[in-house]
Order: structure tokens, then C-alpha cells, then sequence
């Protein structure tokens, strides 16, 4: 149960109380009495917020409630491991649900295609996997034509799985002439019901069913809400069908308002043998409906509901709870849903809604898609997500494809307000569009075809989206009623080369002569809401250089098109052509142009693959820059700048193109150029303008005289920098230290001889005597050491001590485990030792040298706070070998090394011995003295101890005294001996007294 041991509780919330906080809970009984306890509703752990009723685990006897106190602890932990909640902001992204506009399902063409299998398939591209319908649903005679022809049965029982992605519908469902065996639609959830059109003689519904005369089932066994008018049965329908519906589908549990009802209009039922029975009669013609399953649900009559003998319907209104809606737990409690589900849940969480009252935001009901909210179970703001846009009734981060975003990036809409225009799919102001024409939502004034009158009247629209019911489904433009003449006319045809959008079910264009040529009278078309249809046209070419969106495009009885004008690839993608050309001949015959215009056709080399005609201005996608619907290799090339891709406007005064949006920047300019910019005019009298355009003033020449000199001074010392870095750098290479604890520590040993190495002479290499003393020689060296990389070669100091004696590199190697003990700043430890004949003691390079050399080579340099700073160093290193219980006896100027100018390091223990702390004090029996530095009793006595080091520290207050004679005493040691027994420490006094 390690889990109850690393798992701390922070926050219990229990009903409208607060239980005690619990610590780390060290008892596994913890969680049990957590679950015993039957108003707690919502458990938060570290790192986890989780709802929870423990009634789901309550102990039915409390009798036993010890006994069972272990068990129902670890029930409680498997049930909090289930239902872990990620943290907000860590969850993974849901994937966006794909929104489509009306769908119109028929088999209106199935007469001449002769095909159920590629009436399925187009049937299915049409949905193409829509989840939410923003618009209507329609299913218009589907299955049978209505026309006296016996229904065939392979159509008859033809599957309409292609619906089962449609989880809601914004509008109304409307299905009328059913001639299918079943139409199903599983996953549809919600009917919103949204009337787009009203007409006052014909009230609509959310759901119409009508006219589905033959026997047919209707599946809809996840519909949960309907928010519109209501529901209406019309005209004719069949009995078996008619039943199900009215008398095995409780309609006021799927109706969110009490205004809503079932409207029964059906006036004939069939299949029945009595055909003057009446629906009123329903009461007798229903009893052979078959029992619904025993696990559907009751209606409040008492019978159960379903939509067939398998599939029941779902209810989710509240039995015995006040609220809307509720869900079941499996201890068969009521629970009401959250306040943002509609329709019902599957638990309390706004995620497990079966639909949103409001929106759908990645994966969970939502107020808005831009709102910050409250997490009580992280007592925390989550941040409101400013990318989002609503469409519909779904929160996307890009809008559909038949979408355009308004001009506050909020909402995907269908077409843009008045006074604005689709801009790269964003409404924008046609001020900041920079257009003053075609700048308009035209939506009255149409009539079914547009005459020469009533195109005169669309020459400043952006938009045709007639309002009237009866033109909206169907507009056409006929040449045969229209005088049409050049493209540069002012009137006409040529009235529609401002429009953008076309909000109609059908457009129809047809009966377009040859001398015209093309359709290019709508090249800045970009999208038509419906069907597009070129009927009965002599063109070479189409010129729709702009359209992005079609909801189908058809061609009928077109001739004389070039097959290298039109772009199939992309033509694709906005619909597939097949599905209203009638043959593959007919497709054949409107490409058959032989001409020379055709056999000489090839798209602009500015095209990147395909084109609706000739030109640059006419290509489906620019292979470099797109400028006002032209491609340019360039963007100087349309006198614009490229930013990120993209060509922008220049300032006015550019001419030729430019890099910013700076008068500065430009090209060339327009007029006249001063300091550096472009300007129409010279702006003061004694600026004059040269040869070239050029505005300047006898100041500015002096200024860029003066200007030339500093610029020379700074190019000299752009070059004169990097040589003095590079010299300064190579100077100071050789004043490196090296780490070497760094490759010669073994971690793994803690032994302090695992910080000393004993190492071969092989191992050792000198280069060059950088001192010699009483006691031996210093050399520069090498110290070849292996690493995991390798061996690698350490600069270090090596001391080749005097003397041969057999005794001495024993006793060195016994005092090696003190001396590598050595670890402070201001000493130098020893780091290897080489038993040869003469003893090798290796210690870090300290390149800058000793103490005494840096204070002959600047006498004159140092002050007192640095002389101070030296002595206090070298202080605190003594202190620090005293407490390891080393005599120096060696201490001088000479055995103080610079690491840097401010920080020393004392050296050189070759003479050092070992002092026992509890004795304080030895006695040097042999052996060389370095006199000078040395109390009276250590050359008489050869009594030796810490005291002897601070006489040697103290012994020359002065570092002037320090580079002094030292070399004539150290020639007549007893001199010295024989003064300082006297008292007598000062050179010249040892000179004298001799």
C-alpha cells in the first residue's frame, strides 16, 4: 500500500460542510472512513481532483464496518486510480470535430446514374464525415422517385451508415419520401432547431416527417434533445412507421420547453387494408406493434419506449430530482447533470455530457469559448483560451472551409455583414479593405433570372444573398436575355465582376456565346453556398480565378473548353465533377476543342501547377507572390515588400518596389530624396537637390567629411580589438591552473591515500627548472594520468628533493596520507609522489610563480591593502595546517605561490613533519635548516613546533625585508646563528656584527 504512504490528502468537501484536512495518512483505514462517510462528494489528492460519492461504497451493514475497513480501503484506492483527472492545461488535445453547412441527401440523379453503389459513395462524400450540421438536414426522396416506377430493390435496402457521424443539427431535420428500408441516424443527439427562413402561411418544425408511404423504419435511439418548434407528422405515412412514432417514442422527453409539441397531421396511412381508416383510429390499427425490449425505459403512461424491437430510447429527464436533467449511478440513485449538458449525461462532469447547452470546448460543455473559469478542485483561474472561435455551437481553433471569421476573430459565420468583405476568409471593413466599390451584402431587388436591368443594380455588391423564399433556392443568369458585349463595358454582364459570395441553393449560368470566351465576369467569385452549374456555354476557358468554395459544380451540354485551362486536380477537391456530368462523353465532348487557342494553351509560368485560363491572373495557387489576384516572381515586381511570405503595401513615395513599409526603404523614389527618405519636395530653402534627386546642404557635406574620418577610426579599431583579445588571451593561457582533483580523485575511495597517487617515473615528465632551494629543485612538468577518455597529460610541479638517503622515501610515504589531507584554498596540496632516487614530490602548477619573484619584479607597485590581503592568506592557511597538526618550518616568501595577483597559497612541505597533537613539539636530529627563517632554539635545540611557524610568520613584518640579502646570509648561515643568538635578526646588524 505504498500509495497510501506517498499520497497526501489536501482538500475534502463534504455536501455544504468542509471535513477536517487529513495529513499524510499513515493508517490504510484512512480512505474507508473517507468512504463511510456518506456526504462527502469530492476527494482532491496531490496532483489529482477527483469527484467521488462514497455512498458507491458504502457498507450496507455497519455492523461490520471494522471488519470490513481494510477491504473497503483499497476498493476506495482502485475507484480514486479509475477515475485520476488530469491536471487543467496537461490533458491532451482533442481532436476538433468537423463541421459542414446544409446537407441535402437524395437520389435525385439516381434515374440516369443506374447505380446503388455510386449513389452510396457520393452519398457519403457529401456527408464526408460531418459531425455537426450548421443548417438544415434534409432527406428528400431517397430510395424511390414518386413517379409510378416500382421501387428497386437494391436501393431499397441500401445502408445508410454514411449518417451515423451527424451527432447534432443547428436546424431543422426534415424527411420526406422515404422509399428505404431503414434510415438510421445513431449518433444524432440534438435538434436545435433553428428556423433560418419562416414563412407565416407555413409554420416549420424542428423534425418533419412526411410522405414515407413505404414500409420503412426511422432509427434515431440517441436522440436526446429537440429545442425547436417541435415535431410534425404530415400528409401520408406508412402504419408501421406512423405507430412507431406515436405510440412507442415519448416526444416530451427528448422537448426542452413545455411550448413544445407534436403536431399529428397525417391524413392517409398504408399498407393497410382498410385505406379509409383514419390515424384517429389508432388506438385499434397499433396493437400489432411488436414489445419493446424489458430494459428500455418506462414512460410515465406506464409502456416502454424504443425506436424497434432492439433499440430503445434514451431518456434523461428527471424522475425524482428537481433538476432538467439526470443520470443514473449504479447503485440506481438519481443525479442531476451539470448545468451545461443538454439533453442528459453520463456522469456529473461537464465532459460527459451527451450534448452542450452552450458550446463545445475540446471535449467538455463550456459557457463560451473565450471566458476564464473557476476550478474549485485546483483553487485555481484557468486562463481563457483567446485563439478559439465559436462556429456554431463548437469552439475551433480554424473555421471550416465554407466559413468566414468575423472581423473580431470571435465567430465563423456564413458571409459577412454589410460594409464588409471576405479577406483571405476574415470579414474585413471595406475601409481598411481599402476598396470604395463592391463593397456591399445585396439582398433584395433579384428576380429568379437576372436581366440587364436588375445587373445594373449589382455593381457595387460583394454579396448576392436574396432574402425572398422563392428566389433564394435558384438563380441563373442567361445570355440569351442579356446584351453582352466587351469585358471593359460599363454595364451588363460585367456589373457582377465586384461579387465575392453567392448564397444560393443552385447558380445557374448558361447560354454564354463564343465571342465572350470565358466566364471571367466572376473572377473574383469565391465562394457559391450551393450548386454551380455552366449550362449550354461556348467558352475556352472558365476565369473563376478566385473560387475557393462550391458545394457542387456541374457542366452540362458545355463546348470548345481547353484542357490545360482547367484545373481538374483542384476542381476535385471543390467537388467531384462526375457527379453531375451525365456520361464520360459528355465530359469528353465539352474538352474536345482542337483549335490552335487550345493547342497552344499552357498556364502562366507564374502558376504553380493549374489555371482556370491565360495570364498570371488566372492561376488556382501563385508559385511565388499573389498580389490582388496576380502571381509575380517577386514582390518588387507588384512595388511591394515581402514580409514573412506575403507582399505589402510600400510607402506612397516608393516607386519600384521596397523592403519595409519605410519612406525610407524604398526602391527608388517618386520624387525627390532627403536624409535617407523619400519626399515629394526638399524641406527647408537651403537643401538643394543634385542630379540624381538627391536633397543635401554644405552642412551635410562637412558632417559626412567628418563622418568618413570616424568611420576610419572605428575600422581600425575593429582590426586592432581582435588582434589585442587575441594577445591578451594567449598571455593569459599560460597563467591556467588545472583542477587536478579533477582526474586524479577516486570518488568511489573515501581514504585520504586515494587522494595521492604513487606514480612511476614514467608517468612523470620535467620540462624546465623554474626554482631550486636548500632542500631540492622545482620543475615545470608533465603528469600523464588515464581517464575515461583517455590518458591525458596534467601540467604540474614537480620537487626533486636532495639527498640519498634509503630512509627517506619511506618516511615520506608514511607521512602521505597527511600531507594529501591538505584541503584549503590558501595551501597547495600534494597530489602524487615518485619513489625514485631522488624523491619526487608533485603538486598543482601555479604559473605565476612565487611570492618573492612577483615582489622583486613590482617593488614599486603594490600597496598596503594588497600586502595586507597576502598576509592575511597566508595566516589562515598556517591556521589551517596547525589544525591538521603539520610543523611548516620552511615558511618564507619563496614557498608562497600567486594563484592570482590577489590570492597565495602556501607550498612546499617537503620539509614539513608530522606533529602529534597531543605533543605539540618534536626534535629535528638531522638534516638541513633554513636558518634564516628560524627561532633561536630551532638550530640549537632542533626543537621544532607550530610555535617555530609563527616566529617564521612573524620573523619579517616587512615584505620589504623579504627581497633582501637573503643570498650572502644564506652563504654564512653561521653569521646568522651567532647574531640572532644575541638578539641580533636585522641584515645589515648581522653584517655589521661580523
Amino acid at each position: 500500500m505504498r500509495i497510501f504512504r506517498e499520497t497526501q490528502l489536501l482538500i475534502l468537501r463534504v455536501g455544504t460542510l468542509n471535513c477536517r484536512t487529513l495529513g499524510p495518512p499513515g493508517r490504510r483505514g484512512a480512505l474507508a472512513k473517507l468512504a463511510l462517510n456518506l456526504s462527502c462528494d469530492v476527494i482532491a489528492l496531490q496532483g489529482v481532483s477527483i469527484k467521488a460519492d462514497p455512498r458507491d461504497f458504502a457498507i450496507k451493514d455497519p455492523k461490520h464496518h471494522s471488519q470490513e475497513m481494510r477491504s473497503d480501503a483499497v476498493l476506495v484506492l482502485l475507484w480514486l486510480m479509475a477515475f485520476r483527472v488530469p491536471k487543467p492545461g496537461h490533458s491532451a488535445k482533442v481532436p476538433e470535430p468537423k463541421i459542414c453547412r446544409s446537407l441535402r441527401i437524395t437520389n435525385s440523379d439516381y434515374k440516369q446514374l443506374k447505380n446503388v453503389s455510386y449513389l452510396h459513395e457520393i452519398l457519403s462524400r457529401k456527408v464526408d464525415g460531418c459531425q455537426f450540421v450548421n443548417g438544415d438536414l434534409h432527406v428528400h426522396f431517397l430510395g424511390s422517385h414518386f413517379t409510378g416506377v416500382t421501387i428497386d430493390r437494391n436501393i431499397y435496402e441500401m445502408n445508410t451508415s454514411f449518417l451515423d457521424s451527424i451527432r447534432e443539427v443547428s436546424g431543422r431535420v426534415v424527411i420526406t419520401g422515404l422509399g428505404i428500408k431503414r434510415l438510421e441516424l445513431r449518433n444524432l443527439r440534438a435538434i436545435r432547431g433553428f428556423i433560418y427562413s419562416q414563412s407565416p402561411s407555413h409554420p416549420l418544425y424542428a423534425l418533419e416527417i412526411g410522405y414515407c408511404n413505404t414500409p420503412t423504419q426511422i432509427l434515431m435511439p440517441k436522440l436526446v434533445s429537440i429545442q425547436g418548434p417541435g415535431v410534425m407528422f404530415s400528409t401520408s405515412m406508412d402504419i408501421h412507421l406512423y405507430c412507431q412514432l406515436t405510440r412507442k417514442i415519448s416526444w416530451s422527453e427528448v422537448f426542452e420547453h413545455k411550448e413544445q409539441h407534436l403536431l399529428d397531421a397525417v391524413t392517409h396511412l398504408n399498407n393497410m387494408t382498410n385505406s379509409s381508416l383514419k390515424p384517429a383510429d389508432q388506438a385499434n390499427i397499433c396493437s400489432h406493434l411488436p414489445e419493446c425490449p424489458d430494459d428500455c425505459p418506462m414512460s410515465k403512461e406506464g409502456h416502454r419506449l424504443c425506436w424497434s424491437s432492439t433499440e430503445c430510447q434514451m431518456v434523461s429527464k428527471c424522475r425524482k430530482r428537481s433538476c432538467h436533467s439526470c443520470y443514473t449511478r449504479p447503485t440506481g440513485e438519481e443525479e442531476c447533470c451539470d448545468n451545461s449538458c443538454l439533453g442528459g449525461c453520463r456522469s456529473f462532469q461537464p465532459s460527459e455530457c451527451r450534448a452542450c447547452r452552450s458550446v463545445l470546448l475540446a471535449g467538455r460543455c463550456a459557457h463560451s469559448c473565450r471566458n476564464n473559469s473557476y476550478d474549485a478542485a485546483y483553487s485555481r483561474i484557468n486562463t481563457a483560451q483567446d485563439s478559439l472561435m465559436q462556429a456554431g455551437n463548437v469552439c475551433v481553433d480554424q473555421c471550416p472551409r465554407d466559413f468566414v471569421i468575423d472581423s473580431n476573430h470571435k465567430y465563423c459565420i456564413v458571409e459577412c455583414p454589410d460594409g464588409q468583405m471576405p479577406i483571405s476568409g476574415i470579414c474585413t471593413p471595406c475601409s481598411v479593405a481599402g476598396v470604395r466599390q463592391g463593397c456591399h451584402v445585396c439582398k433584395d431587388g433579384f428576380q429568379r433570372t437576372l436581366t440587364e436591368e436588375f445587373l445594373g443594380k449589382f455593381s457595387n455588391c460583394s454579396t448576392l444573398a436574396p432574402t425572398e423564399l422563392k428566389f433564394k433556392k435558384v438563380l441563373s443568369i442567361d445570355g440569351n436575355q442579356l446584351r453582352l458585349g466587351p469585358l471593359d463595358a460599363d454595364s451588363g454582364i460585367w456589373n457582377l465582376k465586384s461579387v465575392r459570395a453567392i448564397l444560393v441553393e443552385k447558380f445557374v449560368i448558361k447560354n454564354i456565346p463564343e465571342h465572350i470566351g470565358s466566364l471571367s465576369f466572376l473572377k473574383n467569385l469565391v465562394q457559391v453556398s450551393g450548386h454551380l452549374f455552366v449550362d449550354d456555354c461556348r467558352i475556352t476557358h472558365f476565369g473563376f480565378a478566385s473560387l475557393k468554395y462550391v458545394s457542387c459544380f456541374g457542366l452540362r451540354n458545355v463546348r470548345g473548353l481547353c484542357a490545360r485551362w482547367f484545373p481538374f486536380n483542384f476542381a476535385a477537391k471543390l467537388q467531384d465533377l462526375k457527379e453531375h456530368w451525365p456520361s464520360e462523353t459528355d465530359k469528353e465532348r465539352s474538352f474536345d476543342n482542337t483549335s490552335e487557342v487550345c493547342r497552344n494553351a499552357v498556364c502562366d509560368p507564374q502558376c504553380r501547377d493549374e489555371c482556370w485560363g491565360p495570364g498570371p491572373d488566372m492561376c488556382v495557387a501563385c508559385r511565388n507572390f499573389e498580389v490582388d489576384g496576380r502571381c509575380y516572381a517577386t514582390c518588387q515586381e507588384a512595388g511591394r515588400y515581402n514580409l514573412s511570405g506575403e507582399c505589402q503595401e510600400c510607402h506612397s513615395e516608393c516607386e519600384g518596389g521596397c523592403s519595409s513599409p519605410s519612406a525610407s526603404e524604398c526602391e527608388r523614389c517618386s520624387n525627390l530624396e532627403e536624409d535617407g527618405k523619400c519626399v515629394a519636395a526638399c524641406s527647408s530653402r537651403e537643401m538643394r537637390a543634385d542630379s540624381k534627386g538627391r536633397c543635401y546642404s554644405v552642412a551635410s557635406a562637412r558632417l559626412l567629411t567628418v563622418g568618413i574620418g570616424v568611420g576610419l577610426l572605428i575600422l581600425v579599431l575593429l582590426v586592432l580589438l581582435p588582434v589585442a583579445y587575441v594577445h591578451y588571451r594567449r598571455r593569459m593561457r599560460k597563467y591556467e591552473i588545472v583542477d587536478l582533483d579533477e582526474y586524479l580523485t577516486d570518488p568511489s575511495n573515501p581514504n585520504a591515500m586515494a587522494k595521492l597517487l604513487i606514480v612511476n617515473d614514467d608517468d612523470v615528465m620535467k620540462q624546465k627548472e623554474i626554482g631550486s632551494g636548500a632542500f631540492g629543485t622545482v620543475y615545470k612538468g608533465i603528469l600523464r594520468s588515464s581517464t575515461n577518455k583517455g590518458v591525458r597529460e596534467l601540467p604540474v610541479a614537480i620537487k626533486v628533493l636532495r639527498g640519498h638517503s634509503p630512509k627517506l622515501g619511506q618516511e615520506l610515504l608514511n607521512e602521505a596520507s597527511m600531507l594529501a589531507r591538505v584541503q584549503h584554498p590558501c595551501c597547495i596540496r600534494l597530489v602524487a609522489l615518485c619513489l625514485t632516487q631522488e624523491p619526487q614530490l608533485i603538486t598543482a602548477l601555479m604559473p605565476r610563480g612565487c611570492l618573492l619573484e612577483f615582489l622583486r619584479a613590482h617593488r614599486n607597485q603594490i600597496g598596503a591593502e594588497r600586502m595586507l590581503r597576502w598576509g592575511l592568506q597566508v595566516a589562515e592557511g598556517m591556521e589551517y595546517l596547525e589544525s591538521l597538526g603539520i610543523v611548516h618550518r620552511d615558511l618564507a616568501a619563496r614557498n608562497v605561490l600567486l594563484q592570482t595577483p590577489d590570492q597565495v597559497r602556501i607550498t612546499d612541505f617537503g620539509l614539513a613533519r608530522l606533529l602529534d597533537m597531543s605533543e605539540g613539539e618534536f626534535i629535528q636530529t638531522a638534516g638541513l635548516l633554513p636558518v634564516k627563517w628560524l627561532g633561536v632554539e630551532c638550530f640549537e635545540s632542533g626543537l621544532f613546533s607550530h610555535k617555530s611557524d609563527v616566529w617564521s610568520y612573524g620573523s619579517r613584518p616587512s615584505f620589504r625585508d623579504m627581497v633582501g640579502t637573503m643570498n650572502d646570509c644564506l652563504a654564512c648561515p653561521s653569521k646568522y646563528i651567532a647574531a640572532a643568538s644575541r638578539g641580533i635578526f636585522s641584515d645589515k646588524e648581522v653584517e655589521m656584527t661580523t
